[in-house]
């Protein structure tokens, strides 16, 4: 397909999302014009550039960063999860971000809801663009940053460095090995939660399928009766056997209502990461009650 073909196709794929996206469909002309200001401006401006976002964070962002700029398009680009960060958090709780890239989730859950956040990034180049955004929102007080991966156990793994979101264990697939990579230290989930003293609410793991290996690593942190969600990217029957082995079930959540339905067998629940939670009623308390977010003119 030629080039501006293949950019027309883009474009229709991309318009298509947004009328599926919960937030970019409520206000498709915005969402447009935020598309058509970051496409122009980011030509004739210098990268990188700083973005407002919610309240008073702001994000760093450059050209090539598809699911930063998602944020600025969208106002949340993973909307229902989260928002299910933002609802279900309060000001001195524990945050587990596992895969932390940028920082999106760490900014969400340590810069607008206040908690405490171990965020975890293992790709060096990635984990100072995760820093700079910590720096940038002045976060380093309620955010405990490692530059490493996590696992089954302790060690090292070798990870590509090229796909920005989507970089991936080369142990998960051989033909991995030709794209440039690093190798990068590798701890379990149950050593760092004992080293840094935290006692989780929720973990958001996107790990590219390597959560199997964090679950591995993670058999007494799933334990901890203060852990009531988790966000995982990956859905597999023996990831499914081992959250339910812990006592958590599926849910999908509805930002704007702010209800947990219930999600049964497998397959996706309709968003980015699939949600399990431990002690319903606990959430769902915590989620009616938070105070107003408002995205993009949204309140959510």
């Amino acid at each position: 397909m030629s080039s501006p073909l293949r950019s027309i196709a883009e474009l229709v794929s991309l318009f298509r999302y947004w009328q599926r996206h919960p937030l970019a469909k409520r206000d498709i002309t915005g969402t447009i014009a935020r598309f058509l200001r970051w496409q122009l401006g980011s030509r004739f401006v210098r990268m990188p550039v700083l973005v407002p976002w919610l309240g008073s964070t702001s994000l760093v962002i450059e050209t090539g960063m598809t699911g930063a700029t998602m944020n600025v398009y969208c106002g949340l680009h993973e909307a229902a999860d989260m928002a299910f960060v933002l609802h279900v958090l309060r000001p001195g709780d524990a945050f587990v971000d596992v895969g932390a890239n940028v920082g999106t989730y760490t900014i969400l859950a340590s810069g607008v809801a206040l908690a405490r956040t171990l965020a975890l990034e293992p790709i060096p180049a990635t984990f100072e663009r995760l820093m700079r955004n910590v720096r940038l929102n002045d976060l380093l007080s309620r955010v405990e940053p490692r530059c490493l991966a996590v696992g089954a156990h302790s060690g090292s793994v070798r990870l590509t460095t090229g796909c920005d979101t989507t970089n991936r264990a080369v142990s998960l697939l051989p033909s991995l090995s030709q794209e440039p990579t690093v190798e990068v230290p590798l701890s379990s989930l149950d050593q760092l939660l004992h080293e840094v003293g935290f006692s989780p609410l929720v973990w958001k793991v996107d790990v590219e399928g390597y959560e199997p290996e964090v679950l591995r690593g993670a058999v007494a942190a799933l334990q901890q009766p203060h852990l009531r969600a988790v966000l995982l990217e990956a859905d597999t029957p023996s990831i499914q056997r081992t959250m339910e082995k812990s006592g958590f079930a599926r849910y999908r959540y509805d930002l704007f209502t702010r209800t947990l339905t219930s999600v049964t067998g497998s397959g996706s629940s309709g968003c980015h990461n699939q949600l399990w939670i431990r002690d319903l009623t606990f959430v769902q308390e915590r989620c009616r009650t938070a105070s107003l977010v408002r995205v993009n003119g949204i309140d959510l």
